[in-house]
């Protein structure tokens, strides 16, 4: 594949799983890489994860949590102030929700929602008008192969995802005389923490055959280049796309209730997730300048690490690390931190937060 310099992407929900792999990609091809994601030290990991395989990747990191009202608005307002000129947009982040509807957690799926769909358009409405008058670009909507058929015990999950895949064939039917094209990802059940944030690890599905998120990414980058219009990863991915096609609903439907069904089997380990990131609560986020303890030791530490920019932390702890924040008299609604370029490793570490989130 031929490599693809000066160009840039950004990418939601890019600490980990198939957005983490995508990056991996975009970075050995040499993009500028944005990562975006909710959480300070996931995303400080990730981000020394990356520069360690690959030294030379210009790399900027953005923790914001992207379910909030505002939150695209200002992500995209610290894109231009910073004068990053995207040409790649990676609408990832996303969440699941298990169980019956009856019995679910309304908050949580309302933020689903927010994040799955409401994030997803708003971002697509701010950066697609920006690449068509750049006169090219690309976007990548990561939905699923539940965009398809129902599914019952993620029922609000699965319409989040059959949105995304009827949104953005309208985009494609919209935009296919333009110079920006739009690739809709629809992969299966995957091998990331997906199940244990959606409480369905205890699932068939997810007890099952899972694809892993490193062919998912790789078939999701080849299309997206290619600009394809849909990407469809494994061979049992494209089957359960094209019996949805064949079936009726109501089967569909029941099928794929007892593929969600519990299971009474222990959950399978897998021996590819060796990270060891703490997750830390919102509140006690800070803006991070040095990258984490190594992972594995067959990574070689590179001597450069990725500062965050935390578009989420209040004025007042920004402030105390740079005096000039702390004029302009900024507050939490409209701070803009400063460009995040990578920066030489300190002598010494800052300690890390033992806090788990709840």
């Amino acid at each position: 594949m031929e490599t693809v310099q000066n160009q840039t992407v950004l990418i939601t929900g890019a600490s980990s799983g198939i957005g983490f792999e995508l990056a991996r990609l975009f970075a050995r091809d040499n993009y500028h890489i944005i990562m975006v994601a909710h959480h300070v030290d996931k995303l400080d990991h990730a981000a020394w994860q990356l520069q360690s395989e690959f030294s030379n990747v210009r790399l900027n990191t953005i923790a914001i949590d992207l379910s909030k009202d505002d939150a695209p608005s200002r992500l995209f307002n610290h894109v231009q102030q910073q004068g990053w000129q995207i040409n790649v947009l990676v609408n990832n982040a996303g969440f699941g929700e298990y169980g019956l509807f009856a019995e679910s957690n309304l908050e949580k799926e309302l933020a689903m929602i927010h994040l799955n769909i409401i994030a997803l358009v708003h971002l697509t409405k701010l950066f697609l008008p920006y690449l068509l008058n750049q006169g090219s670009g690309k976007i990548l909507q990561v939905g699923s192969v539940a965009s398809f058929t129902p599914t019952p015990l993620q029922s609000v999950y699965g319409a989040t995802k059959a949105f995304i895949l009827s949104f953005s064939e309208a985009l494609q039917e919209e935009l296919k005389d333009s110079p920006v094209s739009v690739t809709i990802l629809c992969p299966p059940a995957t091998d990331t923490n997906f199940f244990n944030v959606a409480g369905a690890q205890n699932s068939k599905i997810a007890q099952g055959d899972l694809a892993t998120p490193e062919e998912v990414a790789s078939t999701a980058y080849k299309a997206l280049l290619a600009g394809d219009k849909r990407a469809v990863p494994t061979f049992k991915a494209k089957i359960q796309v094209a019996q949805s096609a064949i079936l009726p609903d109501a089967l569909n439907a029941t099928l794929m209730h007892k593929q969600s069904e519990e299971t009474t089997k222990p959950k399978k380990s897998s021996s590819k997730k060796t990270s060891t990131t703490t997750v830390v609560s919102e509140s006690a986020a800070l803006p991070v300048t040095e990258a984490p303890a190594p992972v594995t030791a067959t990574r070689k530490r590179s001597t450069k690490s990725s500062s965050v920019t935390n578009l989420d932390s209040a004025a007042a702890s920004v402030a105390a690390i740079d005096p000039t924040i702390a004029a302009t008299g900024l507050t939490a609604d409209n701070l803009t931190a400063s460009n995040t370029e990578a920066i030489p490793t300190p002598a010494s570490k800052p300690k890390r937060s033992t806090k788990k989130t709840q």
